[in-house]
């Protein structure tokens, strides 16, 4: 059975590392949301937030063996939390503005390797 798998470039390795590093922080918020709230809608958050985080373990996996087609999926994401972040920046909040400040260059250095990553791959 062929497999789609190419050598994984340092900076796809990058951007795995730092989606893996995501999804647990993601699935590790969604931990702390069910011991924050045991109610229905709680338990529901955290299934989504823990689900989402495995996710993106999942592709970080992917990538690093080798499937092209998961970078894409990998910068999709890190696009999709650079905007979330962005609009936790506009918040008076200052401890999500604080939290969202801290993880900018995280999301920033995912999105930089990945799409990098991808238009230096050998055709």
């Amino acid at each position: 059975m062929p497999t789609n798998s190419r050598p994984v470039s340092r900076l796809a390795a990058v951007a795995a590392g730092l989606t893996a590093l995501t999804g647990l922080a993601i699935a590790g918020i969604g931990v702390g949301s069910a011991i924050a709230n045991s109610k229905l809608f709680g338990i529901g958050v955290a299934a989504v937030l823990v689900g989402y985080g495995a996710a993106m373990i999942a592709l970080s996996w992917l990538v690093i063996r080798g499937r092209a087609w998961a970078m894409g999926l990998v910068v999709a994401a890190a696009l999709l939390h650079l905007l979330v972040v962005g609009s936790f920046l506009t918040t008076d909040d200052r401890a999500q503005f604080l939290g969202s400040l801290a993880v900018l260059p995280v999301i920033l250095a995912t999105v930089i390797a990945g799409v990098v990553s991808i238009g230096r791959r050998p055709s």
